[in-house]
């Protein structure tokens, strides 16, 4: 980025523009999608100093820097004193933000779609039926993971409730088939927004930001995943609050919001 831009940048983070300046550069922000992305990437790299417990040293550096701002040090006897101190700030601040570069081009390429899917993955497991309750075609396939006869089962039967096709959504998400098993996903949180039910909701939810991920839906996927992580009620709400808002973050990025 710019020099005067970056420098705008920074100041409009720290709160420090006069307030038109903030005014300006928010709509600058607003407006101007290059200075947007410029934004965007000032975010990640402070979340990153953040991600490497850096926050210290970096308080440190600012700490050591505002001792050699006020206006008296200006003043032309000490100007060879204040050239040695910036010297040595700036080099330990420069050092700082090469590891803040890396850090975050490292974090940067390393998160993807796939990535997320496989840590936050989880196997959905049936909840045992008690004696003497009858289990259908759908269920014993999906016990024992019959993928395809799960599905065959659900195409060739009547059964259009939750649980049935939550099943067959899993079973086409087992096989890798994202968009089968997200229409049926949907189709369970349609049927729940059309009745006020919940039956199979957080499951539904869950599993179909999964199929978003792997399908590489990505927008979808951080929309039902931010739901889920806000949610502390959620069934969920534990396994994808291992996605952190990083990653999440670096995902919205790559999917060029």
């Amino acid at each position: 980025m710019e020099g005067r831009n970056e420098h705008l940048l920074i100041n409009y983070l720290d709160r420090t523009l006069e307030e038109k300046e903030m005014r300006e550069m928010e709509a600058l922000i607003n407006n101007d999608l290059e200075t947007r992305k410029q934004w965007q990437y000032l975010q990640l790299a402070v979340e990153a100093v953040e991600y490497a417990a850096l926050y210290d040293q970096v308080a440190a550096v600012k700490e050591q820097y505002k001792t050699i701002q006020p206006a008296e040090v200006l003043q032309a006897p000490q100007k060879q004193a204040v050239r040695i101190r910036m010297r040595r700030a700036f080099s330990v601040a420069a050092g700082l933000l090469l590891c803040v570069i890396g850090l975050g081009a490292y974090k940067y390429f390393t998160v993807s779609a796939t990535q997320v899917y496989e840590k936050a993955f989880v196997q959905y497991t049936l909840s045992t039926t008690r004696s003497g309750a009858t289990v259908n075609e759908l269920e014993q396939a999906f016990r024992n993971k019959n993928w395809n006869t799960v599905i065959a089962a659900l195409n060739r039967s009547s059964l259009t409730d939750n649980k049935a096709l939550f099943l067959a959504g899993m079973a086409h998400l087992q096989l890798q088939q994202y968009a089968e098993s997200n229409m049926l996903f949907e189709q369970v949180l349609a049927n729940n927004a059309q009745t006020g039910d919940d039956y199979f909701q957080d499951e539904a939810e869950f599993y179909a930001a999964m199929s978003n991920l792997a399908g590489h839906k990505t927008r979808e996927a951080i929309r039902l995943l931010k739901k889920i992580k806000a949610d502390k009620d959620h069934l969920y709400n534990k396994q994808a609050s291992q996605i952190g808002n990083i990653d999440l973050k670096i995902l919205t990025l790559k999917a060029g919001k």
